[in-house]
């Protein structure tokens, strides 16, 4: 089965991927970019502008907070494909909302989009659990790569299509009017090929709305686990800083337009997925998951630390692998180490609560870093960023070393 599931599942999150990563180049665009004809805040505050701009990007994390372990329990119950095609249709709907809110100009539609598009993209918990299913341990950094895989080659296609569909069209609504069609052509594509994985369904039971919290408290009460699940939530938390903030960045900084930084993130989806598909399997072969993390974390801080220092646009492509191949094995090889600490009745526990801290982070940390970028300037989240992402290493390490 699992030679059958895994190339669907990667499609299913290739297309996913898409469509979210259309809304990337747009962002910064209309809400940060008083030059743009699409800017739709005249008249607010600098200050305002990079807090909503958060905020937009804050509501996808937190509805993902809350969304994702009580997917994953639903799914237990009633199979892994039903609940990935309902969020997948979902996904489409909240792009179609998010295209028609830049064409009326409403902020208050574009963030109601967002919160149905956080609650549909907690699908990828269910993905993560449908691997999980057909996956044998020694497997597991490998086929969790696939997850990677297709964040990077949809971190090429998204951004790119999104800000050329944008671009072409001269219309910032466009991408998602396309990115609606591309969800319901997912919907297509599961429907009739995807198998079900969740063979002994869980009885019906009753399911916890605040099973995000619940998850952060019991992720700390497991001594043997606590230090690489606040690994991992530091590692996320950093690398939000960065993917937050990079977009304005370009547009305050360096006068990117949609069609510019949607080229820059597709160099950085390039360089994700070089690094799932070829090196990472070749690492692996050879280094286990901490001989890995103890270089790419590291690696990964210094970049994101130095991003802001960049004097040109052709320092910031120089700079470009050096945060890249590290991210793309940090990745793999943290929910590998995460998977490695509990025992094997854990591992759908211990999915779901990694999956709270990630969903935790990519919530609170655009919030906080439009705040900081706000008050501080757009230096501060690129150097919050760095810090999270050292003081990850220095919890897997400097406390293990002692």
């Amino acid at each position: 089965m699992q030679k059958r599931v895994l190339p669907v599942l990667f499609g299913t999150l290739l297309l996913d991927m898409i469509g979210i990563g259309m809304v990337l180049p747009i962002i910064p665009i209309i809400f940060t970019d008083p030059t743009s004809p699409s800017f739709l805040l005249m008249g607010y505050s600098v200050q305002m502008q990079y807090f909503i701009a958060g905020l937009v990007t804050a509501l996808f994390g937190f509805m993902q907070f809350i969304a994702s372990p009580i997917l994953g329990e639903i799914s237990d119950v009633y199979g892994r494909k039903k609940l990935l095609t309902l969020g997948v249709g979902v996904l489409a709907v909240s792009q179609l909302l998010f295209g028609f809110g830049i064409e009326i100009a409403s902020v208050a539609l574009l963030l109601f989009s967002r919160i149905v598009a956080g609650l549909a993209g907690a699908n990828f918990s269910i993905a993560q659990a449908t691997i999980a299913d057909v996956t044998l341990p020694h497997d597991r950094a490998k086929n969790f790569g696939l997850i990677g895989a297709a964040f990077g080659i949809g971190f090429i296609l998204g951004p790119v299509l999104g800000g050329f569909i944008a671009h072409a069209a001269n219309n910032p609504a466009a991408p998602f009017w396309f990115a609606g069609l591309l969800g319901i052509c997912n919907v297509i594509f599961i429907s009739l090929f995807l198998p079900e994985t969740r063979h002994n369904k869980s009885a019906a039971q009753k399911f916890h709305f605040l099973k995000g919290i619940q998850n952060i408290k019991d992720a700390f009460q497991d001594k043997d686990a606590a230090p690489v699940y606040l690994s991992s939530f530091l590692y996320w938390c950093g690398f939000s800083f960065f993917t937050s903030f990079i977009g304005i960045l370009l547009v305050n900084k360096f006068s990117f337009d949609a069609a510019g930084i949607g080229i820059f993130f597709g160099v950085v989806g390039v360089w994700i997925v070089i690094t799932q598909l070829f090196i990472l399997r070749i690492l692996t072969r050879k280094y286990n998951e901490r001989q890995i993390l103890r270089y790419s974390i590291l690696l990964m801080a210094a970049a994101i630390a130095l991003y802001p220092f960049m004097p040109t646009v052709m320092f910031l492509y120089i700079l470009l692998p050096i945060l890249s191949v590290p991210q793309g094995l940090s990745m793999a090889n943290m929910q590998a180490l995460v998977s490695q600490s509990v025992s094997e009745e854990k591992q759908g526990a211990a999915l779901g609560i990694n999956g709270s801290l990630v969903a935790l982070s990519q919530g609170a940390i655009p919030l906080l870093a439009g705040v900081g970028g706000a008050f501080f300037g757009v230096t501060a989240p690129f150097i919050a960023g760095g810090v999270l992402v050292a003081s990850a290493w220095a919890v897997l390490f400097l406390r293990r070393s002692s």
